[in-house]
């Protein structure tokens, strides 16, 4: 998830599958054949073909060696596996976009599996597996002082998702805006204040910002997906 030049070769490799139907191979797949049908340069297939190699993603067969088979992407692990069928397929840039804003949403939906889970270990409704809850929750939480497990939302900031996906900050911001944007989530922003008399705009250790007679401490932002993903992403259904 977090190797962004990986990203980008999934990427085309999924475009050029999409535009060649349902077939997985191509004969006589040469640098520019495989450019003609991608919609891309000679340049950028000759930047991939070797990614594409050490990844394992296609083969190469025929006796001449120039028949391009496309592996299977897919996980035999059903859950494991999420639709695609949202991504844009316009261009090989759409297309990246819409992966990396997938894969941040696929970032997101861990949170809510843990919190879905810990609901599961303590207050379990008919036909969910509580003792299979139990044992996963003993290894993704701690129990409180009570003994009790509890899920706290602390949010998702731009600096986690950057470091989980593979970018710098600033590009977390706008993979986030553009699924925003798509509306496969909403954002909500998050930030305690306090009264502070007098405070006057000036710094006070613990808070993010002051005003006249308030503190505030901004924290990270929160997500939900849209109905559609979260079917997909939790269920894992097709």
């Amino acid at each position: 998830m977090g190797d962004k030049t990986a990203q980008k070769a999934v990427s085309l490799l999924l475009l050029l599958k999409y535009r060649i139907g349902r077939t997985s191979s191509i004969k006589g797949a040469s640098v520019n054949r495989i450019a003609a049908l991608s919609g891309t340069s000679p340049s950028t297939i000759k930047k991939y073909i070797p990614i594409w190699n050490k990844l394992q993603l296609v083969e190469w067969q025929g006796a001449k060696g120039d028949i391009l088979v496309i592996r299977r992407m897919a996980s035999k692990t059903h859950h494991r596996n999420v639709d695609i069928d949202k991504l844009s397929y316009k261009t090989f840039r759409m297309l990246y976009k819409t992966l990396r804003s997938l894969l941040f949403l696929i970032l997101n939906s861990h949170k809510r599996f843990i919190e879905r889970l810990l609901r599961t270990a303590t207050d379990p409704r008919p036909g969910e597996d509580y003792k299979k809850a139990r044992k996963l929750s003993e290894f993704y939480a701690r129990r409180d002082a009570d003994g009790v497990f509890r899920y706290k939302e602390y949010g998702l900031s731009y600096k986690t998702i950057a470091k989980r996906l593979g970018y710098c900050v600033r590009t977390a911001e706008e993979i986030v805006k553009f699924a925003v944007k798509m509306k496969w989530c909403t954002k909500t922003t998050r930030f305690l204040s306090q009264f502070l008399p007098n405070v006057c705009g000036m710094f006070v250790e613990g808070y993010t910002f002051t005003t006249k007679d308030h503190g505030y401490r901004v924290l990270a932002n929160t997500y939900a997906e849209s109905r559609y993903w979260h079917g997909k992403l939790l269920d894992g259904k097709k």
